[in-house]
């Protein structure tokens, strides 16, 4: 939030298209890959299909990589420059990628259109004010982004001070996400 004549707060939170194209490469391929932080499967699952061109192994070696450009993109929540846009240079750099990107974008934008789960809102301005309340003060300015992600599971993992990523499961229940919440904000007041 921005109040007239000083610095203040702000919290966004939602999906990321390149997250969620991100995931679903890894779950469709069955790429034996491991996530910082460690991600279960999508919710709901995906069948594995290895599309005709697409080099499987060559893909899973160049994975991690583009997860971490990924993930640099869903923290600064840049409208352009999307590591999933197969003429990026993120995916110029990874050419197995890049081919399963062009074989399953379509696959993915329709996966996440039938799965588009309706977000509960969280309670941040509630959560801010109580913090604020227990200093005696207004917090910090600070800056946090919430990446929600459809994965199996509770999942509310700190990637950096401004950056969450968190389970919709995690997210849709107001008792494990308003004290996750709570507990991140304290840290940044």
């Amino acid at each position: 939030m921005r109040f007239a004549g000083r610095e203040s707060w702000q919290v966004s939170h939602g999906t990321n298209q390149a997250v969620n194209t991100a995931l679903f490469v890894r779950d469709t391929l069955a790429l034996s890959v491991d996530t910082v932080p460690e991600l279960p499967g999508l919710d709901p699952s995906v069948p594995v299909v290895v599309p005709a061109g697409v080099d499987r192994a060559a893909a899973a070696e160049e994975w991690l990589g583009w997860w971490a450009d990924v993930l640099d993109h869903a923290r600064t929540e840049m409208p352009s420059g999307s590591p999933d846009d197969p003429a990026g240079p993120s995916l110029r750099l990874r050419p197995a990628l890049r081919a399963a990107v062009l074989a399953l974008s379509r696959p993915a934008a329709e996966y996440d259109h039938r799965n588009a789960a309706t977000r509960n809102a969280l309670p941040v301005g509630e959560v801010v004010r109580g913090v604020e309340h227990r200093l005696g003060r207004y917090v910090r300015p600070f800056r946090l982004v919430i990446t929600e992600v459809p994965v199996q599971g509770l999942v509310w993992e700190r990637m950096t001070d401004s950056h969450v990523i968190a389970s919709q499961r995690f997210l849709s229940d107001p008792t494990l996400s308003a004290p996750a919440l709570r507990a991140t904000v304290e840290t940044l007041a």
